[in-house]
């Protein structure tokens, strides 16, 4: 397994408050340091309702912690598909920004705005997610339900 860095986009597997063992996706990773079983210790920015704090520590195994593009656009679960799709449209977006810890982990995120050319490559890359997606037709139409605003709602 590649080694993970700061700013890398994963999904984790956590304890929520309400909900028991929980996977969260994209997920942004603040701090990486060594672990002598497992080559290293990954520090992840959690969802608010994580039973741990705003930071989850997990080892990186894969049972664990995986990066959200590791595996071909082909082979990426219908979950997966949809959690990398709404990313890259947001990415895509106009004023769209990508958080970074120029401080280190314990300082405070900044946002850093995205160049053009940048989200151009997010569109391309959405434009492909969309494209395997479609081929999911029960996936696609619960995506394309639940992002349409509700007066749209049948008319697409």
């Amino acid at each position: 397994m590649k080694p993970f860095k700061i700013g890398d986009r994963v999904s984790v597997l956590y304890l929520s408050k309400t909900r028991g063992t929980c996977l969260a996706m994209n997920r942004y990773v603040v701090q990486t340091s060594e672990h002598p079983v497992y080559g290293q210790k990954v520090w992840v920015e959690m969802p608010s309702e994580s039973a741990r704090d705003h930071i989850h520590i997990t080892p990186a195994h894969p049972d664990f912690i995986n990066r959200m593009d590791a595996d071909p656009i082909s082979a990426q679960t219908s979950n997966t598909l949809i959690a990398n799709l709404d990313w890259h449209l947001a990415m895509a977006a106009p004023q769209s920004t990508r958080p970074t810890w120029p401080a280190g982990w314990c300082s405070a995120r900044v946002e850093e705005a995205l160049t053009e050319a940048e989200r151009a490559a997010h569109a391309a890359q959405a434009a492909l997610h969309l494209q395997e997606l479609r081929l999911w037709r029960v996936e696609f139409a619960r995506w394309k339900q639940s992002v349409t605003p509700k007066h749209l709602r049948g008319t697409l």
